[in-house]
């Protein structure tokens, strides 16, 4: 039986990939800067520096720009889902996730983009369901270490983990989001946080 071997991509697709990537992070800055409905694919194209007609080689209109911001944020994701299946004592794990995710989370140019996208997104099904998916993938790995802490008895807690996953991840947007507009948020206010989270789960400790 002859195995095929995954073909190497060529310069020509690599530069083309780096082409994609550059003009949705110019979309992107755009989305920041003026909104996602004040922003015109002759908008993006200077930003971007390219022709129009490159432009649309590459994107066909604003809603694949939807898909490929969904697929930023898989990839984003993506890390923080390993670290959460790390071996090791789960209060730890834990604790690091909560300090890591609220470090993207309340980035106010993150904080920006979430609205923007999320807004529209919730008008189109198909978006919809793409950041609904990258989403339960992060719950579902948070409530797997919600399971391990119960396992390793460092928490009481024993309702649902999933759902439970969902209002940690919840509770930490918010509140990030509040200190992306509110200078005034105090890194003493995430460990006040952190701490409420812990003993939201019935903490031994």
């Amino acid at each position: 039986m002859i195995e095929t071997l995954a073909r190497e991509p060529s310069k020509r697709e690599i530069a083309s990939a780096q082409r994609r990537q550059h003009i949705l992070e110019a979309a992107i800055a755009c989305f920041i800067d003026n909104g996602f409905h004040q922003t015109g694919m002759r908008d993006i194209a200077a930003r971007a520096e390219v022709s129009i007609g490159n432009l649309y080689n590459h994107f066909s209109g604003k809603h694949d720009f939807l898909i490929g911001v969904a697929m930023l944020e898989g990839e984003l994701i993506a890390p923080f889902i390993e670290r959460l299946a790390i071996d090791g004592p789960a209060y730890e794990t834990f604790e690091a996730f909560l300090q890591d995710y609220w470090a993207i989370v309340s980035d106010k140019d993150v904080a920006i983009l979430t609205a923007e996208i999320t807004a529209e997104a919730m008008r189109v099904p198909d978006i919809t369901a793409l950041f609904l998916a990258v989403r339960q993938t992060l719950a579902e790995a948070l409530s797997s270490l919600l399971i391990k802490g119960i396992e390793q008895r460092t928490w009481r807690f024993t309702g649902d983990t999933f759902h439970t996953a969902h209002f940690i991840l919840d509770t930490i947007e918010c509140a990030a989001s509040r200190q992306a507009i509110d200078s005034t948020v105090s890194q003493a206010e995430l460990a006040h946080l952190i701490e409420f989270l812990k003993a939201s789960l019935g903490a031994k400790v």
